[in-house]
């Protein structure tokens, strides 16, 4: 009995054991890695803690059960366990947007964090490899003021500088963090050297009435004990110009303001910020406007301006600055613009007038940097275009000289000190063309590169198939739209540079496939709320075309055409303005992000119910059909060309709002609302059909209609596949087998034809060459980007040549279909971010193989695929603590990982015609779709 006693006690006392190893020794393998706070590593600056994580296992059908965060002062007391804030084991699969409860944080220091979770077994990880972050100032901690020189007219940007001494303080230096907004765009220097040289025309342009953007650095490492010297240079960026769009444009002359705390060791602070103690002089840049260009006399550079030790001869006091100046300022939590790759000229030729003609070989977003050796005051010009004339000089009428009245053009003066290299940073500019003049030889080739610009944004996705045509098009999407990304989504790089709302909702998805812009659309949403917050009376509202318009009063909320900015072309049609519902609806399905649902859901419903009673306003309109739009944009032969009739795609995009919004309204607890507008969705798609649909030829009359409907569920049940052969008799019977859509139709002919058995014609329109081609823009028209109006044709070519844009991204939504459809990868609803993640190639007959990945919140995903001899090998990839949704056909013999598919292992979710839907857990799966 006594040794049956003892069993039993040792047998307690080792279970016991057990349970506390459960939540205190490392049980799994997996490992927690790449740690993010609001989405970047190791921020400085932002605005709020919010965490992110991704986990590394081998083992399939991985899942996070809960996770516990520490928060310490240092990353010793960190890894010592003196942490200043500990959640406690937390019992949730959620990963990405984590907002713990954390009160005790202060803005400016330097915090470390850490992590560790449990396993599907109850099982915990080590923890993490630590990372850190700072939070930013809020609009109430700053002490600096606005300053700025004395502007006259045509003065040149000035030099700013400070003065500043650190050993004065017994303790050792232990961070130093600056804090810096420069209006419109400014460089900041310690010591002679630029703080970050990749850094350009920051911050992004906003309201600036209302809020600019700061940037934070940690200029540490550039201190040295005793003095130092801080050094600023203006440009006038979008605050400062009036060059373009007249003097109306303009907020004010530059201006910037500047906080710097120090900290030592001992816990004491210092802090450094601008006012009239600032010094400034004139400096070399002569002009700095973001859309004619730069002036840059090299004789006027002064030497080590922002040095400690310099001479100051005529330099006087800051002044503080007036006219607009931004109520609040804000953390740039979004990627800063930055140059990027340098390209090398493929050939030069000397033009009928005598001047150098350089082709950069594409047509990028960029600025010119030139190398030369030049006596002193050699005046280097160079003006950059799209274009090509006869002649072999360049034509400067698509990049809106009409409408801007300046050609793109940076100027150099030449110091005559040797090797001079130098590029523009307070402007950049849309062109594939650089003619130079001014040199007193020859130049050579390697004189000029192009260094493209754009805001840093992280690319996360990859795509590639079989087929060279379809990767061209995919390769023209995406430089296109990096060319169109600078600080918001701009329609082009030259002429406007706006941010068009109708663009920004089309070229969303498939922006959202290639690149992780969760903090971009977040700011541009930003944007979009600050334009639109003011009353305006009696202004004017699109009414069609463009072209056509009337006159109401604006309620606050709703939107303008164009955000951010001056120019805002009327109030927002029902098919542009739609972005405002549709935008934030993609933050959260591509990164899985509920934030701007519930900081917009106010301003999303006011939309819907605005365009609601715009149904009701015009005689012309029946009830829940929306009249008004600019309509199916830039089809080939241009806007007089349009199929698709205005009061459709508006009604449509109508449809599609409500429906964005019932599911909002359930998915944030407001049952009323989500009541109201599911009903009206009905509502809408009732009316729809019966004043659309013609059900004999079923079809809505065009290709646009009816992918429109496809796409949003408006075509009557067990028509769609009716609806989709509608299409493919529009174009054999009227457009020689090709597309004839604008940028609403072109983001979904594709999917509406491959997803309802016309997989073919989707294959013979993207493959198609000669006239009427997508193989027509590079044979025939050499673009190296997309067009304004796409050059299909002969007609479409010449109309686009005569002065539109040769850098629109808007024309770039077939893009999506590549992902989704030859690929077979793309987000679910039921798990947004791609926490669920559909499976579902539909061009498997028609290539020999494809491949896509995407950098999700949660790690790689990825669909690849090729055809074997006897049978397709699919090779999907989903990341630990996710899911999939995997159709596969059901008439066919299947292996996974070499098994035969046990059907058992894998739960049927749904069926679809001739394939079914499965539930596969995370991990790595080979499956072998034999063809007999």
């Amino acid at each position: 009995m006594k040794s049956k006693s003892l069993c039993l006690l040792l047998l307690f006392i080792f279970l016991l054991g057990f349970t506390r190893c459960t939540d205190n020794c490392v049980g799994s393998k997996a490992k927690v890695v790449d740690l993010k706070c609001r989405g970047l590593v190791t921020p400085e600056g932002i605005d709020e803690a919010v965490f992110s994580w991704k986990i590394e296992s081998e083992e399939n059908g991985f899942i996070q059960s809960a996770w516990e965060i520490e928060i310490a002062s240092s990353r010793e007391d960190l890894e010592d366990g003196n942490y200043i804030w500990n959640s406690g084991k937390t019992v949730s699969e959620q990963q990405v947007n984590v907002r713990p409860d954390i009160a005790i944080l202060e803005r400016g220091p330097l915090y470390w964090w850490r992590l560790r979770i449990w396993d599907g077994k109850g099982q915990v990880t080590a923890w993490s490899e630590p990372s850190f972050f700072s939070l930013g100032l809020n609009t109430s901690d700053w002490k600096a003021k606005w300053i700025t020189s004395v502007w006259k007219k045509d003065s040149p940007m000035p030099y700013f500088r400070k003065v500043f001494d650190t050993g004065k303080a017994e303790s050792k230096l232990q961070r130093a963090v600056v804090y810096f907004c420069g209006l419109g765009c400014g460089d900041l220097y310690l010591n002679g050297e630029l703080v970050d040289k990749k850094r350009i025309l920051d911050p992004a342009q906003t309201n600036y009435e209302q809020y600019a953007l700061y940037s934070t650095f940690d200029i540490t490492s550039g201190l040295v004990k005793g003095e130092n010297c801080l050094g600023v240079i203006l440009g006038e960026g979008w605050y400062g110009q009036n060059s373009v769009w007249g003097p109306w444009a303009k907020y004010g002359d530059p201006l910037f303001r500047l906080q710097m705390e120090i900290t030592y060791e001992d816990g004491s602070k210092e802090m450094i910020v601008s006012d009239e103690s600032w010094l400034w002089t004139s400096g070399p840049v002569l002009k700095g406007n973001i859309y004619a260009g730069e002036v840059y006399d090299a004789t006027k550079e002064i030497k080590g301006w922002s040095e400690v030790g310099t001479q100051l001869n005529g330099w006087k006091n800051a002044v503080v600055a007036e006219g607009v100046i931004p109520v609040n300022l804000f953390p740039q939590v979004m990627e800063p613009i930055r140059l990027k790759n340098e390209i090398r000229a493929i050939k030069k030729w000397k033009d009928s007038s005598g001047n150098w003609i350089f082709d950069f070989g594409g047509n990028i977003a960029g600025v010119p940097q030139i190398t030369v050796d030049q006596p002193k005051g050699t005046h280097l010009k160079m003006r950059m275009g799209e274009l090509l004339r006869e002649d072999g000089s360049i034509e400067y009428n698509t990049t809106g000289v009409f409408a801007t009245g300046v050609v793109q053009t940076d100027e150099y003066i030449c110091a005559g000190n040797g090797r001079e290299v130098w590029n523009p940073r307070f402007t950049y500019h849309g062109y594939r063309y650089l003619e130079l003049s001014g040199m007193a030889v020859e130049p050579e080739l390697d004189w000029i590169k192009t260094i493209v610009v754009h805001t840093d944004v992280n690319k996360r996705g990859e795509f590639e198939c079989s087929d060279e045509q379809i990767n061209k098009l995919h390769e023209l999407a995406v430089r296109t739209m990096l060319n169109n990304t600078h600080g918001l989504p701009t329609d082009c790089p030259h002429r406007e540079r706006c941010g068009w709302l109708g663009d920004a909702h089309t070229v969303a998805p498939f922006e959202n496939y290639n690149f992780d812009l969760n903090n971009f659309w977040m700011k541009y949403m930003e944007d979009i709320s600050s334009t639109s917050s003011a009353f305006e009376k009696n202004t004017l509202h699109q009414k069609l075309f463009n072209t056509i318009f009337y006159f109401a009063d604006k309620a606050p909320g709703i939107p303008y055409m164009i955000s951010p900015g001056k120019r805002l072309c009327g109030v927002a049609s029902p098919d542009w303005g739609t972005a405002v519902v549709q935008l934030p609806w993609y933050i959260y399905l591509y990164f899985g992000n509920e934030e701007p649902l519930h900081k917009y859901y106010q301003e999303m419903k006011q939309w819907v119910d605005h365009v609601e009673s715009l149904t009701l306003n015009d005689t012309l309109s029946t009830k829940h059909i929306v009249p008004y739009g600019l309509g199916d944009w830039c089809p080939p032969e241009g806007n007089n060309a349009i199929d698709c009739p205005v009061a459709l795609s508006s009604t449509a995009f109508h449809y599609l709002d409500a429906s964005i919004l019932a599911k909002t309204a359930a998915m944030l607890g407001k049952s009323d609302d989500a009541g109201y507008y599911s009903g009206l969705k009905d509502k809408i798609a009732a009316a729809f059909v019966a004043e659309f649909y013609d059900k004999e030829s079923k079809t809505f009359g065009s290709q646009t209609a009816d992918a429109m409907a496809l796409d949003f569920g408006l075509v009557p049940a067990g028509d769609e596949k009716a609806v989709s052969d509608a299409i493919v008799r529009n174009m054999k019977e009227k457009y020689d087998g090709f597309m004839h859509t604008g940028i609403f139709g072109l983001g979904r002919i594709g999917q509406a034809l491959s997803r309802f058995g016309n997989s073919k014609m989707a294959w013979d329109m993207f493959t198609k060459t000669g006239e009427n081609s997508f193989a027509y823009m590079w044979t025939d028209a050499d673009a190296t980007s997309l067009w304004e109006i796409l050059p299909v044709n002969g007609k479409s070519k010449e109309m686009c040549l005569a002065g539109s844009s040769l850098n629109h991204p808007m024309q770039g939504g077939y893009d999506t279909w590549f992902y989704e459809d030859i690929a077979g990868i793309r987000p679910d609803v039921s798990g947004p971010g791609f926490k669920v993640i559909h499976f579902e190639p539909t061009m498997t007959s028609y290539l020999s193989w494809a491949k896509a990945s995407i950098e999700t919140p949660y790690g790689r995903t990825a669909s690849e695929w090729s055809q074997e001899e006897n049978s397709l090998v699919w090779i999907i990839t989903l990341p630990p603590n996710t899911s999939g949704i995997v159709a596969l056909p059901d008439s066919k013999k299947i292996h996974v990982n070499k098994r035969s598919f046990n059907k058992a292992d894998y739960p049927l979710i749904g069926s679809e015609e001739e394939v079914s839907l499965y539930k596969f857990p995370s991990g790595v799966y080979q499956i072998e779709i034999y063809k007999e």
